[in-house]
């Protein structure tokens, strides 16, 4: 185990930035819940729901701060390699099965789905590689755990975890990201992923310039095939409460995933104009089957890859996802 010193040093290395962003989202993230009707059955249940709440939105929230993850770090330090590995997919594991046995939801489908979902991407990691260097290693392994992360979510192939239970909201999505920061940021850190709030007014600026430059793109191709229309909803759940809820929701997630983690590793074997693309194409077909729809969501990618790079910060490119995504909901319609 860590020294006691060790524990200190990692836990004075702390942002007050980044712990005030941090304090607000988890605040919007816990009103969100709390909104929804919650009828827990028992004690238990209520424990239960707070517990899987602070590791898995809350965990997610956290982690940005990088006191967060150096204590965490510190913390399995003194296990072994495969240990470190596992360590956090366990205490996922056994969150999610304790909450599905005390708020009603059918345990055994979700005591084996996510057991195997939780174990293969550390099993995956545990052998040593070697550092990328001069010689360009292809990072099979790093990529494999990114679908293995992504696909049984993006394929629906994981029993809903809702919080409340049991017609909450679906937190598949942020089991497998905490999943990925508890690889990628605490045991394995993943060098150029980007994510904290502490942001430039650059950064925001970069992001703004994403969007408006995408909106030129994209709306006359969006009007012009007919898969998008105007359908204006002006009020203040679009136009205020949305977008931050967007954005910790779906555009840090998925910026995660898609650009700190899939272009990152992509850029760093073959180059930084082939990574944005080939993220970017990749991006565009998780939104398949409708074809005008992957060739909107590819030019997104590319906006989203390239304020990535500019910036070295997914909660930048996030930026400009949510803007994207926000303004969809208020002026905008599928056909």
């Amino acid at each position: 185990m860590a020294s006691r010193a060790e524990l200190q040093d990692a836990g004075r290395r702390w942002s007050s930035v980044e712990v005030a962003v941090a304090t607000v989202a988890f605040g919007l993230a816990a009103a969100a819940i709390i909104t929804r009707t919650i009828r827990p059955s028992s004690t238990t249940a209520v424990a239960a729901a707070a517990v899987f709440f602070v590791l898995v939105p809350g965990g997610y929230i956290a982690l940005s701060v990088n006191g967060v993850r150096r204590s965490g770090a510190a913390i399995v330090s003194g296990l072994s390699s495969t240990a470190q590995l596992l360590a956090g997919p366990a205490v996922l594991w056994l969150v999610i099965v304790v909450y599905a046995a005390s708020s009603g939801l059918t345990i055994a489908p979700r005591l084996a789905a996510y057991a195997v979902y939780l174990l293969i991407p550390p099993l995956l990691l545990a052998r040593p590689s070697g550092a990328f260097g001069a010689t360009q290693r292809v990072p099979l392994r790093e990529l494999a755990v990114v679908f293995a992360l992504w696909l049984p979510i993006e394929l629906r192939i994981l029993p809903p975890v809702t919080l409340p239970a049991p017609n909450g909201v679906d937190m598949r999505k942020l089991v497998g990201l905490v999943e990925a920061m508890y690889l990628f940021l605490v045991v394995r850190p993943l060098p150029g992923i980007g994510y904290t709030y502490r942001l430039t007014a650059r950064d925001a600026a970069t992001a703004a310039i994403a969007f408006v430059a995408y909106a030129v793109v994209a709306l006359p191709i969006g009007l012009a095939t007919g898969f998008i229309g105007w359908r204006p909803e002006l009020d203040a759940t679009h136009l205020v409460g949305g977008p931050p809820i967007i954005y910790l929701v779906t555009g840090v997630p998925e910026e995660f995933l898609f650009r700190g983690l899939l272009q990152n590793l992509l850029t760093r074997w073959l180059g930084p104009r082939a990574g944005l693309v080939i993220a970017s194409i990749i991006f565009g077909l998780a939104h398949l089957p409708d074809p005008r729809y992957v060739l909107l969501a590819t030019i997104a990618g590319v906006a989203y890859g390239w304020v990535y790079f500019r910036t070295q910060r997914i909660t930048a490119s996030a930026i400009t996802h949510a803007l994207v995504d926000a303004t969809w909901g208020a002026f905008l319609r599928a056909s």
